[in-house]
């Protein structure tokens, strides 16, 4: 095991968030774990700094112990679509890659959902690796190989795949470094994840680019400051809810080490939506790195794992969007709140 951090939960702004979880649970096999749409009103305005936040989101969980993804359908803010022409260079999470147990068979289950590499296959059979898009634009490759050796036993090895690896394509790699090592916690990885090649994987063949790799518990971060093409910054107006890969979360089992934490990417430039909220057994905050880069810190209680989505729950009933669970009044009023003009004072920050 390593020192350090770790990270909990990937976390996507889906357009529909039936169509990703299929995605994910039958392409994948990852294992359903409950929803909510508690995260809405001024709570949910603080932490996400999104102003009148509102979502429905559905939570899959893998092999690993304390590792979810978290697939968010936001009714407000609306998400604006992914633009047409984004690439992996483009500034913010990028690709989340996952170890998966019979690469063939995971292909095939994603052929069937419409999903095709984007390029070959690559690499000898038994370290062969893949690249696809998500049906929300995103990059996902497919490792046939554990790129993280020496995770310990798997706690539901019935889970055909796990999550491994979060790509970040950062304006300042030296800059990012600093951020997520001497403010967030994570420390250096020895670790080799990609090399010059892998770029063709997913459309840029021949991009010169500096990486560092950073370990995150059972999952790697990995930084990359392109340099040609050169990263395009995100839309002056950019909003977490946006289309695509929202955040990561830092996981903590109480507050010492979540607050701590938090003290220490403050410290670092850091700058939170609004002040940690804590409920009993576990807490919450969205910290913005100096680059503007969402993290959430996390802490959970291990007996509220199945109530946050943690803990497999494949016979829950989970919530369906809201504007499908209020008929379409209730939409066109979801409608007409998001064109409207902030309350005096405001909201948080975004995100």
């Amino acid at each position: 095991m390593t020192s350090g951090n770790r990270i909990c939960q990937v976390a996507f702004s889906v357009l529909d968030v039936r169509r990703a979880d299929e995605w994910f649970r039958v392409g994948l096999g990852l294992i359903p774990a409950g929803g909510t749409r508690s995260f809405r009103g001024p709570l949910a305005e603080h932490v996400q700094g999104l102003r009148r936040a509102a979502s429905t989101c559905w939570w899959l969980v893998g092999r690993d112990d304390f590792v979810q993804l978290e697939l968010f359908q936001f009714e407000r803010p609306a998400p604006r679509p992914r633009a047409a022409d984004a690439t992996p260079a483009d500034l913010g999470y990028s690709r989340v890659g996952f170890w998966v147990t019979d690469l063939d068979a995971t292909l095939a289950r994603l052929a069937r959902l419409g999903s095709v590499p984007l390029a070959p296959v690559r690499g000898d059979r038994g370290d062969r690796r893949v690249a696809l898009r998500a049906p929300d634009g995103f990059v996902v490759v497919l490792f046939e190989r554990d790129p993280h050796p020496g995770r310990p036993t798997a706690v539901r090895p019935e889970a055909p795949a796990a999550p491994r690896t979060v790509t970040l394509s950062v304006e300042s790699l030296d800059a990012a470094v600093d951020s997520f090592v001497e403010g967030f916690g994570l420390t250096r990885s020895a670790v080799r994840l990609h090399d010059d090649g892998d770029e063709a994987l997913w459309g840029l063949d021949g991009a010169r680019r500096r990486t560092a790799v950073l370990e995150a518990g059972d999952l790697l971060l990995e930084l990359v400051e392109y340099e040609s093409p050169r990263g395009r910054p995100r839309a002056a107006d950019y909003r977490i809810s946006d289309q695509g890969i929202l955040n990561v979360a830092l996981g903590f089992r109480g507050p010492l080490t979540f607050t701590r934490t938090y003290r220490r990417a403050t410290a670092r430039g850091g700058r939170p939506n609004g002040y940690p909220l804590h409920a009993g057994t576990w807490g919450v905050t969205y910290v913005n790195d100096p680059q503007g880069v969402s993290v959430e810190l996390l802490w959970v209680h291990p007996i509220w794992d199945s109530q946050l989505g943690l803990a497999p729950a494949p016979e829950a009933p989970r919530p369906p969007p809201e504007r499908e669970a209020q008929g379409p009044i209730r939409g066109a009023l979801e409608r007409l709140l998001e064109a409207a003009p902030s309350l005096p004072g405001g909201g948080p920050r975004r995100g």
